[in-house]
């Protein structure tokens, strides 16, 4: 496949480009350490009580990769910040940068709503399956009261991320002066 000659001529040369080349790897860094919380969650729920000391060193290992990812994002957006100021990209085109920034965070936080807004009515099938299949056997009180609770929750999470979205979707159209 071709690249049409327009694209061409919008691509990021010199120091912008190495400055682009920095800003993907922010992008794919944070999608990195996403994925890093997320499986220190689940390890840290799953070996949660155990003294191992291998399990031990995986919860240490994986606070110290957030901590350094972290340190790492700072640092690459540190010499952004430079970079953009000796280049002249800073104060040009800091507010567009703002408001896209505001933008993909109101995005995601959309999305994570429409997400978290669907999960109170399959947890709800799930005690509707424990009902379905439980005999006199199982005493499913106690998870049931605990699985209303965390509908309950979603609620209350899903309200607060939508409200969260919209906030900044009020934000971002003030800074670009628009009224809402």
């Amino acid at each position: 496949m071709t690249v049409p000659e327009a694209a061409t001529t919008d691509t990021p040369t010199g120091p912008a480009a190495a400055a682009w080349t920095a800003e993907q790897v922010s992008g794919e860094l944070r999608d990195a350490w996403l994925l890093l919380a997320t499986a220190s969650v689940l390890l840290e729920r799953t070996s949660e009580g155990s003294m191992h000391p291998e399990l031990r060193r995986a919860r240490r290992c994986g606070e110290e990769a957030l901590d350094l990812a972290s340190s790492v994002e700072q640092l690459i957006g540190g010499g952004l910040a430079q970079l953009r100021d000796q280049i002249g990209g800073g104060d040009v085109t800091s507010i567009g940068r703002v408001v896209g920034s505001l933008n993909v965070s109101r995005s995601q936080f959309a999305e994570a709503a429409e997400r978290i807004t669907a999960l109170p009515q399959r947890l709800r099938a799930a005690e509707q399956q424990l009902h379905d299949a439980t005999g006199p056997e199982l005493d499913v009180a106690e998870v049931t009261r605990d699985w209303a609770r965390a509908i309950e929750h979603l609620g209350l999470l899903a309200d607060s991320v939508t409200e969260a979205a919209g906030a900044l979707g009020s934000y971002a159209d003030r800074v670009l002066g628009r009224s809402s």
